[in-house]
């Protein structure tokens, strides 16, 4: 595939340099979810930290809420990151360790509860039917949306999207139909430089590498336009965690998230 952007870690793969593509996807990740934390995370390895931020009064790109509390634990580090409407009730946190934290906000918040990851290497190089899904794709895209999204009307809105993503888009082809998508949703912060890598597979195709594949592909071809993959699942979802896995994540951190 032809070179579409260059940036560090790109030429630090092209060259051969794993550990420097490693180590700059880990800064981009960090900075990445610094911007949720709103703290510099890689300034932050230890201990417990809140930080009061109207920016949790955001609407998020991409997401269609707010988040107004979101909770990071990472290793020995905890940090909390709440609107100023939350000031009262965060204060009476502020001696208890982790578990008291998430104890107390979860006996008053129901609360989303995320895996979150980083790419270390690529594991899968070998593709089998998974392609990059160009413009003569959507008809099959489309079908596979619809199959996928029962309650979704796609009607004005989906053609465009996959236009404006055209080329971030992967697909499993088997009988000539699409049984496995990796698409490029919006991103609410550092767009231009990371990317989610989600999969959805049909249900009765499940369990037989199709998704591994898309995503492997989708993958290698954000490191080919110099993007950083991401990749996040909901904490019990462990078909996702252990398939992210299979192809070169580890995991950063969890997020407990209160969405307004």
């Amino acid at each position: 595939m032809k070179l579409e952007k260059t940036d560090a870690f790109f030429t630090a793969r092209l060259n051969g340099y794993d550990e420097h593509m490693t180590a700059e996807i880990s800064n981009i990740t960090t900075q990445y979810y610094s911007r949720f934390c709103c703290t510099d995370l890689s300034k932050s390895e230890h201990g417990i930290h809140f930080v009061c931020a109207a920016e949790r009064d955001d609407l998020l790109k991409g997401y269609g809420c707010k988040y107004a509390l979101y909770i990071l634990r990472k290793a020995d580090l905890c940090v909390v990151a709440y609107s100023p409407a939350l000031e009262d009730f965060v204060g009476k946190l502020e001696r208890s360790d982790p578990d008291g934290i998430l104890a107390a906000v979860e006996r008053k918040y129901r609360l989303k509860k995320m895996r979150l990851l980083v790419f270390q290497k690529e594991k899968v190089t070998e593709y089998g039917n998974a392609k990059v899904l160009e413009g003569k794709d959507y008809p099959l895209f489309e079908s596979f949306f619809r199959q996928t999204h029962k309650n979704a009307d796609p009607n004005g809105w989906l053609s465009d999207y996959f236009s404006e993503k055209e080329g971030c888009f992967t697909g499993y082809f088997k009988d000539g139909r699409l049984v496995s998508v990796c698409d490029a949703p919006d991103m609410p912060y550092m767009e231009d430089r990371i990317q989610h890598t989600g999969i959805v597979t049909l249900e009765e195709e499940r369990r037989k590498g199709y998704g591994k594949r898309t995503a492997a592909l989708a993958t290698h071809r954000l490191l080919q336009k110099g993007i950083c993959p991401q990749w996040e699942c909901d904490l019990e979802n462990l078909a996702s965690f252990e398939l992210a896995k299979s192809i070169g994540y580890k995991e950063f951190g969890r997020a407990y998230i209160l969405e307004a």
